[in-house]
């Protein structure tokens, strides 16, 4: 059967989160953010040989060097080779899109903590032993919150941002496996370069089903072994479950 669900209480409460105003609750992850995103843009500044590889690679597939999906997937690869935690996808799809589009940066401070936060719920309601076991926790579950973060950037409408959440679903992956290889930094980067990508075919009429993360065929119908809503949707906006906790 296919997926007939045509409301989501948690597509509505993260899509809500990323676009509403920031409480005053939000001091602590703004501020953790921003020194986030300076470390972002410093390992930028600072690529490695590994990263011009992959650049040279994803450029060898068709992308120019200025190609965002090119520099999301490359600057998101530099981090992960560092530390692959599930902000990283949202960091690097900020920064590169913040660049674009000259996003100030109180913009891109807020779209990273909104991003940051609810990759944090959506990785709190799915965890478990199994969830760590087969997949690349920083690659499926940082695609989301890069998601709404690009979205923000974007000033996607909620419509919008709603199916852009849903594109970005379908793509969630990476293998356990690979998790401190190279690979699992590709996987990670690859997650940030998705992100900008849903956006952007949201952003040109694209649609998805409406419960794309807790329908009976969404994300945590198929990926995780226990999912439990109330941990993105309750105090959303109000508690911050990504201060204190390490992007693990």
């Amino acid at each position: 059967m296919h997926e007939t669900a045509q409301h989501s209480a948690v597509s509505d409460a993260l899509v809500g989160f990323a676009y509403g105003p920031l409480a005053a609750s939000s001091k602590a992850a703004l501020e953790a953010a921003h020194a986030r995103l300076s470390d972002a843009r410093a390992s930028e500044r600072d690529a490695t040989a590994n990263a011009s590889q992959l650049a040279a690679l994803l450029q060898s597939q068709g992308g120019g060097g200025n190609d965002l999906r090119v520099r999301a997937w490359t600057l998101g690869a530099t981090l992960a080779k560092v530390n692959a935690t599930f902000d990283v996808p949202v960091l690097a799809s900020v920064v590169v899109i913040g660049d674009a589009i000259g996003a100030s940066a109180d913009d891109q401070q807020q779209a990273a903590a909104i991003g940051i936060e609810a990759a944090a719920r959506v990785l709190a309601a799915v965890d478990s032993a199994e969830f760590r076991a087969r997949w690349n926790v920083a690659s499926a579950v940082g695609v989301l919150g890069a998601v709404l973060a690009a979205s923000r950037l974007y000033r996607l409408d909620t419509t919008r941002a709603r199916h852009a959440l849903g594109v970005a679903a379908t793509q969630a992956a990476g293998l356990a496996h690979n998790v401190g290889r190279t690979m699992g930094a590709i996987e990670t980067g690859k997650a940030a370069a998705d992100a900008i990508e849903a956006a952007l075919i949201a952003k040109h009429g694209f649609t998805s089903a409406p419960a794309s993360i807790d329908g009976r065929r969404g994300l945590a119908a198929l990926m995780a072994y226990r999912f439990d809503p109330a941990e993105i949707v309750e105090g959303i906006g109000a508690d911050w479950v990504s201060v204190g906790r390490s992007a693990g």
